[in-house]
């Protein structure tokens, strides 16, 4: 991948996100990531000329010259812009275009090759999630390879049916907003409290972190670590409660409906 070129219909937050995750990689270097945007003025055109890639404002510019193309415009604009675009037959498209399906992409663009993946906002620090789907029949050894070695630089990564993307992409594409909804929540209640507002970022996100990673190292169920730090008759157990009596879990899982629904909806 060292000297393959990269390239983006599109550099909105998603694009920067992936970009940043792959110049931080090394895997793919900068100079060989090319991007477009409506226009040159526009401020995604301008932040990704700072992050050192090539830009422009058409899109032929981009298919012309790049091996892997990743369509990042929104849902609405993914055909008339694959439409609009002379594609070279060799190109490997990859959509992370919501609830996008691969037989829309292989319309739109005349291709064969191609890929549907929903990655989130945490690639830009590596630790992203990216699910990625495909017709394994169309795609060499080497193609398939080289995809899987682009998602996993992101972060966490995984080949999936088509069929369990839009409900994957409920929970780590949008469920890293409700993250930092919680997160954020965490901190005005420790700013509440009487912690400084910096320090209180600081301490709800390792919690957070440090959360996740015993969920993952241990391999426990969430509700046994969490009974684990619920003492009789303390202060955990009773924060647990006022959360229960708020709905807080059933808030989650209806947030994680809501955005699978709305998923579906876009496609």
């Amino acid at each position: 991948l060292k000297s393959s070129k990269v390239g983006f219909l599109g550099c909105g937050n998603m694009a920067q996100a992936m970009i940043n995750g792959f110049v931080k990689s090394d895997l793919v270097p900068v100079e060989n990531i090319i991007v477009s945007a409506t226009s040159e003025a526009s401020t995604n055109y301008k932040t990704c000329e700072k992050i050192g890639v090539q830009c422009t404002a058409r899109n032929d510019d981009v298919v012309a010259v790049s091996e892997i193309v990743f369509v990042a415009v929104k849902p609405h604009l993914v055909r008339p812009v694959l439409s609009a675009c002379t594609i070279p037959k060799n190109v490997v498209l990859i959509s992370v275009a919501a609830g996008v399906k691969l037989d829309v992409l292989l319309e739109a663009s005349g291709l064969t090759r191609v890929v549907r993946a929903m990655p989130n906002t945490g690639s830009s620090v590596q630790q992203g999630v990216t699910v990625y789907s495909y017709n394994e029949t169309q795609l060499t050894a080497v193609q398939q390879a080289a995809i899987e070695l682009l998602m996993a630089s992101l972060g966490y990564s995984r080949y999936v049916p088509e069929s369990m993307i839009a409900p994957v992409s409920a929970v780590s594409g949008s469920g890293i907003a409700f993250m930092f909804m919680a997160l954020e929540a965490m901190a005005d209640g420790a700013v509440k409290s009487g912690v400084p507002r910096a320090m209180a970022y600081e301490l709800a996100s390792q919690t957070m972190l440090g959360a996740a990673t015993m969920v993952k190292e241990t391999g426990q169920h969430p509700g046994a670590l969490k009974d684990a730090v619920c003492s009789p008759g303390g202060s955990t157990i009773a924060g647990v409660h006022a959360l229960e009596k708020a709905g807080f879990r059933s808030a989650m899982m209806d947030g994680v409906e809501a955005a699978f629904t709305r998923v579906k909806q876009l496609g």
